[in-house]
């Protein structure tokens, strides 16, 4: 059977040092000419001249051999990556990793990563999700298939009744997550394996949700949300767990993985509101016969190709150097709750949250406000929560409608601290649509007083940019911190034209640990449009 050429979105956790490009499955690019050059060069076409210049800094690497992992911090600095989603959805990640960011292969790569990502439902000819691909179907609609499917692959969002009969008819059974055919049965209990001859794809439909919402005419300072799979994504998952064994490697045991999903399991009931919850549905012991990191990750995946929503292949500690994320995959070089939310972030569709200081050193996964940094976190960032469906309507805010007609605004902010849900009247958030752009700043609060989780002071406001992401469907959701400062600061601040500083605060002191800590309830900002003058 022929194999279509469908890229792998891979990330890696940024929690050491070090990446590998692993856990099995090739990414195989697509070669220049014929018809996909043609759609690629007009996209290219629309390039802006900002990305348009990163490009050419990337290919300054390539031309130079230097486009490779050794390289890569410095190249995703130098080159301003970060400040391009179609550079930092994964895919230049992946083929850097894979050692295919190479001057003959640049002109496919350059292409692909300026073609719209699209996420298809992927068919397998065998029963693990790394086996040879035999079609891929993109749109919703009845799709016929040939005779020896035994895996499928089922973006987040999306929805597929399998068939026994042509034209969407006779035995079916509904899936919403990647399912092996293998241990997957039609309604009248006929095995799904090598049987099914057409699929019905649609979109996941979820019941009303204060969470989704829309924002009408009579709602000027309405934050639209532009995930369009907020239905699929809030509900419970199964997850299943393969614990990886190497010998002479030493495996966190399989309660104490457990215990880890019980965990992220409670820290998801909070930050969600208890709308995504996770059903930890069976615990498996996998030993591989080889002893390479990636020989063993894939060996593993080949053993268990599980029908779950994630499937968590937690490796020997010190066999890998990194976790990482992958479709419904994530693979854990150690047992740390941090790493489990990092990684499972990457499947929900967030990327990493980054710092870039005003005229400082850009420090990658530098933001300790969310899990998707490299340091310990309480929580995702709020531009992060509200991508995820996890923020009401009224709890944001548009300053753009008062900004542009009266001038400065002011909104005073309560801190987000764990995103549980309060009827507070007051905002978590205030948001700015940047003029001309597919970007907004995000102000807010991520504490309420300091802890020992990191160094985030109560009352801190961070200032945040990030994607609108209209029509992301991959792991697109990273964000900038580029602001800092605390509630008591009296100077003003920058940034994608505004200027902004702390006007009020409330607060109180409260006993922790047999000593007295500031508690901030409510930090008020004051936001206007930079002078003409200003420095951006």
């Amino acid at each position: 059977m022929r194999q279509l050429s469908t890229p792998v979105v891979l990330l890696c956790g940024a929690l050491v040092s070090a990446c590998d490009g692993g856990g099995g499955g090739t990414l195989i690019h697509e070669q220049s000419g014929g018809p996909e050059t043609t759609v690629a060069s007009s996209v290219q076409a629309l390039a802006s001249p900002a990305l348009e210049a990163s490009l050419a800094c990337i290919e300054t690497y390539v031309n130079a051999g230097t486009c490779d992992w050794a390289h890569w911090s410095e190249l995703w600095e130098a080159c301003k990556t970060y400040e391009h989603g179609v550079l930092e959805d994964g895919r230049l990640l992946e083929a850097v990793q894979a050692g295919s960011c190479t001057s003959a292969q640049w002109p496919a790569l350059r292409a692909q990563l300026l073609s719209p990502q699209t996420q298809g439902v992927v068919v397998r000819e065998s029963c693990d999700g790394d086996s040879l691909v035999t079609q891929e179907v993109g749109a919703n609609g009845c799709h016929a298939l040939a005779p020896g499917a035994s895996y499928v692959d089922v973006p987040l969002g999306k929805t597929v009744t399998l068939h026994a009969g042509t034209n969407c008819a006779g035995d079916s059974v509904t899936v919403q997550d990647s399912t092996n055919l293998c241990e997957t049965s039609f309604e009248s209990g006929a095995s799904t394996n090598e049987n099914v001859r057409s699929l019905q794809v649609q979109e996941v439909q979820g019941p009303p949700s204060v969470y989704r919402y829309e924002c009408t005419s009579a709602e000027p300072t309405c934050v639209r949300n532009y995930n369009s799979r907020l239905a699929a994504l809030n509900q419970t998952h199964t997850v299943r767990i393969v614990r990886v064994n190497v010998a002479g490697r030493s495996t966190p045991s399989m309660a104490a993985i457990q215990r880890r999903v019980g965990e992220m399991d409670a820290f998801f009931a909070v930050a969600s509101r208890n709308q995504l919850r996770l059903n930890l549905i069976q615990s498996q012991n996998f030993t591989a016969t080889r002893n390479g990191c990636e020989a063993a990750k894939g060996d593993a995946v080949q053993a268990f190709g599980a029908t779950s929503f994630l499937t968590m292949y937690v490796m020997p500690t010190g066999l890998c150097p990194v976790s990482n994320a992958r479709a419904h995959k994530i693979f854990l070089n150690d047992n740390l709750l941090r790493s489990h939310v990092h990684e499972t972030g990457h499947i929900l569709g967030l990327a990493h949250g980054h710092v870039l200081p005003p005229g400082g050193k850009v420090l990658s996964y530098g933001d300790a406000s969310t899990f998707m940094g490299k340091y310990s976190s309480d929580n995702y960032n709020l531009p992060q929560l509200h991508w995820l469906g996890w923020t009401r309507k009224e709890e944001l805010m548009l300053v753009n409608p008062g900004i542009d007609s009266t001038g400065p605004v002011e909104v005073t902010l309560r801190p987000v601290d764990r995103n549980r849900d309060s009827t507070s009247p007051l905002r978590l958030g205030a948001v700015w649509d940047i003029p001309d752009s597919n970007e907004r700043l995000f102000f807010a609060v991520p504490k309420s007083r300091l802890n020992d989780t990191n160094d985030i002071g109560g009352g801190a406001v961070f200032v945040y940019r990030a994607p609108k992401c209209d029509g992301c469907v991959s792991m697109d959701m990273g964000t900038r911190q580029v602001a800092r400062f605390g509630p008591k600061a009296t100077g003003e601040f920058a940034a994608a034209g505004l200027s902004f500083k702390p006007v009020a605060f409330e607060s109180r002191f409260v006993q922790e640990g047999g000593k007295s800590v500031e508690e901030f309830t409510s930090v008020t900002l004051r936001i206007w449009r930079q002078a003409a003058s200003a420095t951006p």
